[in-house]
C-alpha cells in the first residue's frame, strides 16, 4: 500500500504475456523499493487486482485475450479502480494507438525497448499523483463524516426550534391567525410567538436574527426565552423592546458585537379593536383597511436589538375595525430571487399585498407564498420567510 508520505514501498501491477519483459520490469522495479505483483494476461492481471488493489499498473498492450486497452477500459469503468493510475507498455508507435489508449483511460505510455531511468521516473511521478488522489479521497471521507455529524444536529436542533415556535394558532372570538413560516435550511434565524396577555388580548412577536444557519437559530433560542420572560411582567410593547435591548446586549457585548435582531411586538385588543405596538428595527407591518382597501405601515422607530444600551422604543397606538387585517413579515419575504438573479421588492410586495387584502386570513397567506413561490422559481433563497396575518372579525 502507498506510504502517505513516500512512494517508496508501492504496490506495483506488471502484466506482460512475455515472461522476459516481467522479471526485467520486476527487477528494475524492486531494487527501486517497489513492491511488485505480475500476471500473464488480462484475465489473470483482473484477478489479481480484486484480491489486491495495486498502486499502479504498467500494463502491456498486446496480449492473447483481453488486449491491454480491454483491461485498462474495463478498470476505468470501476469506481473501485478508476483512480488507479495505468501505464501501456507498448511497441505500437502509431498516433492512431496512442488515441485508443488515451479513450480507453491510460494515463501515461511507455514505449518498447523501455529506459529504466525513464521507466523509474514515469512510475514515481504517477504514484506521486496516485498518493496526491490518496489523500484528496482521505479529506473527502472525512468532510462527510463532519457533515454527517452536522446533519444529525441541525436535525436535533431543528427538533429543539419546531417546539419553540407556536404549536397551533391562538382561538379567540374577533380574531383569526395564520402563518407561513420557510427557513432557508433546516433552521433559520426568523422567529415569531403569541403571547396572550389576558382574555382579550393578544401579543404578537416577529424577530429576524441577522445572519443564517446555526449561530442565527441559537440566538433565536435566546430571544425566545427572553421573551417569554419579560412578557411575564410587563405586556407594553415599548416595554418588552427596552428590556429584551437590555438582557440581549449584555448577553452579546464582546465575541459577539454586532450581531442584532430585529423585532416587531403589537398587542391587539379584541373588546375594543386597540392595537399598541412598538418596533426595533424591524420592517413595518401593514394595516390593511376592510372598507376603503387603504394600506396602512405601522412604522415605529428603534434600533435593532443588541446594538445601543441607551435606547427607549416609542409606544405607538391604531385602532382596527371589524375586517381589517395586519400583515407582520420579515425581510426574506421581499428579499426572494429567482433563476434571473431579479429579486421581488419591496414595492412589489405591498403591491400584492394590497391587491390581495381583501381574501380571509387564511386565503390571503396561501395566495401570497403561492406568489412568491411561484416568482422563485424553486431557486433556493438566501433569506427565511416569514409571514403572519391577523384578521380582525
Amino acid at each position: 500500500m502507498l506510504d502517505e508520505t513516500n512512494e517508496t514501498g508501492a504496490i506495483i501491477l506488471v502484466v506482460d504475456d512475455v515472461v522476459t519483459n516481467v522479471e526485467l520490469m520486476r527487477l528494475q522495479l524492486t531494487r527501486a523499493g517497489y513492491q511488485v505483483l505480475t500476471a500473464i494476461n488480462g484475465e489473470q492481471a483482473l484477478e489479481v487486482i480484486e484480491e489486491t488493489l495495486p498502486d499502479l499498473i504498467l500494463l502491456d498492450v498486446m496480449m492473447p485475450g483481453m488486449n491491454g486497452f480491454e483491461v485498462c477500459a474495463k478498470l476505468k469503468e470501476d469506481p473501485h479502480t478508476q483512480l488507479i493510475p495505468v501505464v501501456l507498455v507498448t511497441a505500437l508507435h502509431e498516433v492512431e494507438d496512442r488515441i485508443k489508449g488515451i479513450e480507453a483511460g491510460a494515463d501515461d505510455f511507455i514505449s518498447k525497448p523501455f529506459n529504466r531511468v525513464e521507466l523509474l521516473t514515469r512510475v514515481k511521478s504517477l504514484l506521486r499523483i496516485r498518493r496526491l488522489y490518496r489523500q484528496l479521497e482521505k479529506s473527502y471521507q472525512e468532510i462527510e463524516a463532519k457533515n454527517t455529524i452536522l446533519t444529525e444536529e441541525l436535525r436535533m436542533a431543528r427538533h429543539v426550534q419546531q417546539h419553540l415556535l407556536p404549536m397551533k394558532f391562538p382561538t379567540m372570538k374577533k380574531l383569526s391567525f395564520h402563518v407561513a413560516y420557510h427557513p432557508t435550511i433546516e433552521i433559520g434565524g426568523d422567529f415569531y410567538d403569541f403571547i396572550q396577555v389576558s382574555e382579550d388580548k393578544m401579543g404578537i412577536f416577529v424577530s429576524d436574527v441577522s445572519g443564517h444557519g446555526v449561530s442565527a437559530a441559537m440566538l433565536t433560542m435566546v430571544i425566545s426565552t427572553m421573551m417569554r420572560s419579560v412578557t411575564q411582567e410587563v405586556s407594553d410593547p415599548g416595554e418588552v423592546l427596552d428590556r429584551l435591548n437590555q438582557q440581549f446586549g449584555k448577553m452579546v457585548d464582546g465575541e459577539l458585537t454586532g450581531t442584532f435582531v430585529t423585532a416587531f411586538f403589537l398587542c391587539i385588543d379584541q373588546s375594543t379593536g386597540k392595537i399598541t405596538f412598538a418596533n426595533a428595527g424591524h420592517p413595518s407591518p401593514l394595516l390593511i383597511r376592510s372598507k376603503s382597501g387603504e394600506t396602512i405601515p405601522l412604522d415605529g422607530e428603534g434600533f435593532p436589538l443588541g446594538l445601543f444600551d441607551a435606547v427607549q422604543y416609542e409606544r405607538k397606538e391604531i385602532d382596527i375595525g371589524s375586517g381589517d387585517k395586519v400583515v407582520l413579515f420579515t425581510d426574506g419575504i421581499f428579499d426572494v430571487v429567482n433563476k434571473q438573479k431579479q429579486f421581488y421588492g419591496l414595492n412589489t410586495f405591498f403591491k400584492l399585498v394590497a391587491d390581495l387584502g381583501h381574501l380571509p386570513a387564511k386565503e390571503m397567506t396561501q395566495a401570497i407564498m403561492q406568489q412568491i413561490q411561484s416568482f422563485a422559481e424553486g431557486v433556493p433563497q438566501p433569506d427565511d420567510i416569514c409571514l403572519v396575518i391577523v384578521e380582525y372579525l
